[in-house]
């Protein structure tokens, strides 16, 4: 096994471009070939294969183009805990049957007859029992 952390950082990007020169050439593509499927110039895989610096992003677009990006996403492994690991420490909350926050069917009921006592209330104020000037009446316009 080749301890790569003794090596220079030039030295790394040499023998990754190496790798990919060699990845393209047994894929039977020339680096024009690559170019194009990967959205990039061709100076971009001439100086990877070389290797020299270049963007991140032009590097990721490389890496999806020869279909090893995946690769290279799981340099990191995922440290956030599964599902399972939560459940274990406690943290998940259990599940709960969803209850209406609103007020309960007798109190609908309570409002609607308390505004019959209130119009009830106000009509019987004027003392004749109406309210003449905001209550219609039938046939009051005869």
């Amino acid at each position: 096994m080749v301890m790569y952390s003794a090596q220079t950082d030039e030295a790394v990007l040499a023998f990754f471009g190496k790798r990919m020169a060699a990845f393209r050439i047994r894929n039977n593509w020339t680096q024009a070939d690559l170019a194009q499927k990967a959205g990039v110039g061709k100076g971009t895989v001439e100086r990877i294969e070389r290797g020299e610096s270049v963007q991140v992003l032009n590097l990721v677009k490389v890496l999806r183009a020869c279909g090893t990006l995946d690769v290279f996403l799981n340099i990191f492994p995922d440290d956030s805990p599964s599902p399972m690991q939560l459940l274990y420490m406690g943290k998940m909350k259990t599940r709960r049957r969803a209850r209406t926050a609103g007020k309960k069917a007798n109190d609908a009921i309570a409002v609607s007859d308390n505004s019959a006592d209130y119009i009830a209330d106000g009509a019987r104020k004027n003392g004749a029992g109406l309210d003449r000037k905001n209550d219609w009446v039938w046939d009051e316009d005869k």
